[in-house]
């Protein structure tokens, strides 16, 4: 039924197409569990759907489960990529058989009456099936997925505790002969993340056997474009290549933003005149992201603007900081900021580039709650406006989509001045980009998912909450909504 010439699987992962029995026989132990782990672009998921696929349609008698934090993201991974491999690998007759249940619970139905069943085990998705009693298997199980395993350990979340639940649930289903379990992770930057340290246990539980893999691994299925991209990192940034590219944690005390390289992602007088000068073309934009990270005696208060190009680029319009320092220049209530400093900077703004009839949303820090509802309030005229209260607490999560964007070639940055509201002094992009360089993790025992306090932040984190926002497609759907909680 599948077309074999397009199935090609790299030596690192022939251990997971291989039979439990012959497993034993090669390893001298029991193994029905693996832990894939990489950084960036290692093939995990390109091989985990392949697998799963295949196993679907070779073992019909067989249910298999995918599992994720939040099931929610699970439409746009997993699902997506194996409705992409069962059509270009089956027949179309057979192919428009399957039956793909795309909202919660995802499932899909093979012709032979098996399906692949998807759910959360981790807090508060947005599913309604965040559990992973949410949609149990009808048949034994083949194959058990846990997908983007170290989003499990994210924010509040007891990681282990998760997972332990998620195989009480299905474990008793699993084929005593030939079942797998298979983890897919990314190492953390900090290299005593609960999920690294996790993963290592793991590395010494001898029912797993962990592999790891990076784009070297890959090399003949890369296109030069990758490649070059990548090699560019490792010149200019090798410690963020090592990381991003490798997989190697690079400390507990080390920057968070290592993916910013000042040389390559802020762009030249000459690229932003082209972008925002006279020629500027309203065409091109997408919508306008405004990071707002509140004040109080002794933080800032920052109004980032982040244009979000068709091209999917997202460019923060630096000179157009909104920038207030309250220890300087004195506390400002956030009614008299909000009345005589961001309604007619917002005006301003829709007036030079011609906004008007163009998506803007305020992603403002969640703790800000009386900001917000000055917010909600003065900008009501404003209709295509929105205000967006940005509550995710998992830093982890929300500065590694920063980075990404900056690994990507999705987000750059402007080379400008602002201005402080009060004093109307000018500020040195050189600021924000110190900031980028310089915040840190902190080393404490406990604390090593937390920001470093010592450190600003103020500035990273007005472009920390939108771009983690954008990267979500799920609150992308949010822009009608004055407030999300």
């Amino acid at each position: 039924m599948i077309k074999p010439a397009k199935i090609y699987v790299i030596d690192k992962f022939k251990d997971m197409w291989t039979s439990n029995a012959e497993l034993a026989v090669k390893h001298g132990r029991k193994i029905y569990k693996f832990l894939n782990i990489s950084g960036r672009i290692g093939g995990k998921t390109v091989n985990a759907v392949e697998l799963l696929g295949v196993t679907a349609l070779k073992y019909p008698d067989y249910d298999n489960i995918v599992l994720r934090a939040n099931s929610a993201q699970l439409k746009k991974s997993v699902f997506l990529e194996l409705k992409k491999f069962f059509f270009k690998n089956l027949p179309i007759e057979i192919y428009m058989r399957i039956e793909f249940r795309s909202t919660p619970p995802l499932s899909i139905k093979l012709p032979s009456g098996n399906e692949i069943l998807f759910g959360g085990v981790g807090l508060g998705s947005k599913s309604g099936s965040n559990q992973s009693r949410g949609n149990t298997a009808e048949r034994k199980v083949k194959l058990i997925l846990f997908e983007e395993t170290q989003e499990m350990f994210s924010g509040s979340a007891d990681g282990e505790e998760l997972i332990n639940q998620a195989e009480a649930t299905y474990m008793r289903l699993l084929d005593d002969v030939d079942g797998k379990v298979l983890f897919l992770g990314n190492r953390e930057r900090n290299i005593n993340s609960r999920f690294n340290v996790w993963a290592r246990n793991k590395e010494r539980d001898s029912s797993f056997l962990c592999i790891e893999t990076s784009y070297l691994d890959l090399l003949p299925f890369l296109n030069n474009a990758t490649l070059r991209t990548i090699e560019m990192e490792k010149e200019l940034n090798p410690k963020n290549y090592e990381y991003m590219y490798l997989g190697i944690p690079s400390g507990a005390n080390d920057i968070v933003y290592g993916a910013f390289t000042e040389t390559i992602h802020v762009l030249k007088p000459q690229t932003t005149d082209e972008l925002f000068g006279k020629g500027f073309d309203i065409s091109r934009i997408n919508q306008l992201y405004i990071g707002v990270d509140g004040a109080n005696s002794k933080d800032k208060m920052v109004f980032t603007p982040i244009f979000h190009f068709k091209n999917a680029r997202l460019v923060v319009k630096t000179g157009n900081i909104l920038y207030h320092d309250p220890l300087k220049n004195g506390i400002v209530t956030n009614e008299k900021l909000v009345k005589m400093y961001v309604k007619p900077w917002l005006r301003e703004l829709l007036e030079k580039y011609n906004l008007h009839r163009t998506k803007i949303t305020f992603v403002v820090d969640g703790h800000c709650i009386d900001l917000i509802e000055q917010l909600m309030y003065e900008l009501a005229p404003f209709p295509y406006v929105s205000v967006f209260k940005f509550t995710r607490k998992d830093v982890l999560e929300t500065t590694k989509a920063v980075n990404n964007a900056f690994s990507s070639g999705m987000l750059y940055l402007t080379d400008e001045s602002f201005k402080e509201i009060i004093s109307n002094a000018p500020i040195s992009s050189y600021v924000l980009y110190n900031e980028l360089q310089t915040v840190c993790w902190r080393e404490e025992v406990g604390h090593e998912d937390e920001l470093n306090p010592a450190i600003p932040n103020d500035l990273t984190d007005s472009i920390r909450y939108p771009v983690a926002y954008h990267v979500n497609p799920y609150q992308l759907q949010d822009f009608t909504k004055k407030v999300v909680n």
